[in-house]
């Protein structure tokens, strides 16, 4: 006997626009401190640390406002793509903190037993974690960016599009241009780059209909930051 098919009444529009709209722009404001460093490193705070430590805590705000709008829609996490369950999340968190810990001792090792260029380390972007310090913090803040882009703007924007009667398809890009401007100031030179992967992870989603292979090449993406320290060696 079939099952009959679970019938979701539409995330309410007004919310989804505020999550398009909102979230990025909370992103773009925290970002300004980037032209005001100063803010942070006059109280005795190293800024990148500072910086991520913030993004880290507004990453996990947007998690919780979705969940939220989810509970409140009689939406479960399913839903929208995310079907791990809690042992399973925490063996992906698990396999992403010993790939990147890894990686991390990979590059500590290669810089303890080479000479920098200070030349290239200056040319460098000043968003590349440049000390362990900072390498820790960029692994987590990745740990939680990986996730929450892909729940707000894949699982939660293109469903929730789609419950509005947006075409699947139009959807990937309607919810590509907040995932854009997510990223702040870094949008502005980067913009085609955001644009092609979040078509690129849009398009995964509709294809798969689940997140997990998206957060993982999401996370590979961001490490990849990471690994750009490298070019400094001589």
């Amino acid at each position: 006997m079939m099952q009959n098919k679970k019938v979701l009444k539409a995330i309410p529009f007004s919310k989804t626009i505020v999550v398009l709209i909102g979230f990025p722009a909370i992103s773009t404001l925290i970002s300004l401190l980037l032209l005001n460093r100063s803010l942070i490193t006059n109280i005795g705070f190293d800024f990148l640390s500072t910086f991520w430590s913030i993004i880290i805590g507004w990453y996990l705000l947007q998690i919780y406002f979705i969940s939220k709008i989810l509970q409140k829609s009689g939406w479960e996490w399913t839903d929208i793509g995310f079907t791990l369950s809690k042992k399973q999340l925490i063996y992906l968190i698990t396999g992403y903190l010993l790939f990147s810990c890894t990686l991390l001792v990979f590059i500590e090792f290669l810089l303890s037993n080479s000479s920098i260029d200070t030349e290239k380390l200056k040319s460098i972007s000043s968003l590349t974690p440049k000390t362990t310090s900072t390498r820790f913090i960029f692994i987590l803040m990745g740990l939680v960016a990986g996730l929450a882009e892909e729940i707000v703007y894949r699982g939660f924007a293109i469903r929730a599009l789609e419950s509005n009667k947006v075409n699947k398809w139009l959807s990937i890009f309607i919810a590509t241009i907040p995932f854009i401007f997510q990223h702040g100031l870094k949008s502005i030179n980067q913009f085609w780059w955001f644009f092609a992967w979040g078509v690129v992870f849009g398009t995964l989603f509709l294809l798969l209909k689940k997140l997990t292979i998206n957060i993982a090449i999401h996370w590979l993406v961001i490490l990849s930051a990471m690994v750009a320290i490298l070019q400094t060696i001589k």
